[in-house]
């Protein structure tokens, strides 16, 4: 890319509803259906005020998000914002980790997608139906933001609609008695099952990722934010409520399917399979069009190849970005023991969410006027929980993502040393 060529830009095309669709997408997945029934036989009936204290950990962070979307409305997330607060190598690993993190994540999601599938049709192979939702995914996304959020808010409604149904038909059968023991195992597990079910609300930062195409971003950013984060709260809360007082905590914490589970006394299993199928769908979908955007912003600014920002005359997409991101994903389902990732995947989300809050901080003390966003109080509670959380993932995760870490300030160094020599001009 040449100097004082124009840079690409993406067209803003997502409304409100698109937005916090893009969020829900990204939030309600494999937590509510599965991390449920983990938290549950951890802290017991109290897990309802794990799921509160793990949403009001979020909420800190989500605040800085909200501010730093309003005042960076552009594409790549965590990337721009260590870009123009911190400094460019350090906004460029932040880019990196969460690349990492998403792929990972978005990898187990399609795994998770193919399990489900091949259980159903048992002639398919689980590897093969992730192939098959990614290729799905990748499709979507390249052929325009507006159709991938079309199809994105039409599968947001029907998995809510499932859990809707759920909760609606089994809140009245529920008994109340699967509460009275509230704290069998005391309080401390009630913070650990928090700091287990905290992943299941990470998915919110992906809408500043698509900050580009969102209209009047100021308003809307921040507002669908804060309203997937709160949508998704009051269903997990009223979700597990209904779980809790159709099986009762035990039952709950040795299932591997706990809603499914839920459900069975209810005549619903088939179709809460349905849910669970769309949820992961809509994870992977979400997963792709945000790692594509930090792609794009990096290539945008010259630190992956250029090719990489190319935006379709006529889909106007970042083809060959959604493109490379289908194909690591894909990669990674035929090649690697995604759960062993996993943690490492959450580790690499957390610390850029500790230099989000940074990010935050540092655009506070420098504008003074962004007191909206409860700062700076927020942004100082969200680094907290953010490293605490970090340091509970225990000693080898950590040590694996400073070796990523360390893989991305290499990239970046060497690209932009070999950027320079080739824009040096030749010697006649």
């Amino acid at each position: 890319m040449e100097t004082g060529q124009i840079k690409p830009m993406l067209k803003r095309k997502l409304g409100l509803w698109d937005a916090v669709s893009i969020g829900l997408g990204a939030i309600i997945g494999a937590g509510i259906f599965v991390l449920i029934g983990i938290a549950s036989g951890m802290a017991g009936p109290a897990v309802i005020f794990s799921i509160m204290v793990s949403g009001v950990s979020a909420t800190f962070t989500a605040l800085s998000f909200a501010m730093l979307g309003a005042a960076f409305p552009k594409a790549g997330g965590v990337y721009e914002y260590g870009h123009e607060l911190l400094s460019r190598p350090l906004g460029f690993v932040l880019g990196w980790m969460w690349i990492f993190g998403n792929i990972v994540m978005g990898a187990t999601a399609s795994l998770g997608f193919g399990y489900y599938l091949s259980s159903v049709f048992s002639i398919i192979h689980f590897k093969i139906g992730a192939l098959i939702v990614v290729f799905i995914v990748v499709l979507l996304n390249i052929t325009g933001i507006k159709q991938a959020a079309i199809v994105n808010n039409l599968i947001v409604t029907m998995k809510i609609g499932v859990l809707l149904l759920f909760i609606l038909i089994g809140l009245p059968k529920m008994r109340f008695s699967n509460f009275e023991d509230f704290l069998p195992n005391g309080i401390l597990p009630v913070f650990q099952a928090a700091g287990l079910f905290y992943f299941a609300y990470i998915g919110f930062p992906r809408i500043s990722t698509m900050a580009e195409e969102v209209k009047d971003p100021e308003r809307n950013i921040p507002l669908a934010i804060m309203l997937s984060l709160s949508i998704s709260t009051i269903i997990y809360l009223l979700t597990s409520i209904t779980a809790l007082g159709l099986m009762g905590y035990e039952a709950l914490g040795s299932s591997t399917t706990p809603i499914g589970d839920a459900a069975k006394s209810l005549g619903l299993s088939y179709v809460v399979e349905i849910g669970a199928l769309l949820a992961i769908f809509s994870v992977v979908l979400t997963s792709i069009m945000g790692q594509s955007r930090v792609f794009f912003a990096m290539a945008r600014n010259e630190e992956i190849p250029p090719i990489l920002s190319k935006v379709h005359e006529k889909l106007e997409t970042p083809v060959y970005s959604i493109l490379l991101s289908g194909t690591i994903m894909a990669t990674l389902v035929l090649t690697i023991d995604i759960s062993s990732l996993a943690s490492l995947g959450s580790l690499c989300i957390l610390f850029t969410h500790i230099f989000v809050n940074c990010s935050a901080l540092k655009l506070y003390n420098s504008t003074g006027r962004r007191k909206s966003y409860f700062q700076p109080f927020s942004s100082i509670l969200g680094l907290l929980t953010s490293i605490v959380l970090t340091l509970s993932l225990g000693i080898s995760i950590i040590a694996w993502g400073i070796f990523v870490c360390n893989i991305g300030f290499l990239w970046y160094f060497t690209y932009k040393k070999l950027r320079k020599k080739e824009s040096k001009p030749r010697e006649l």
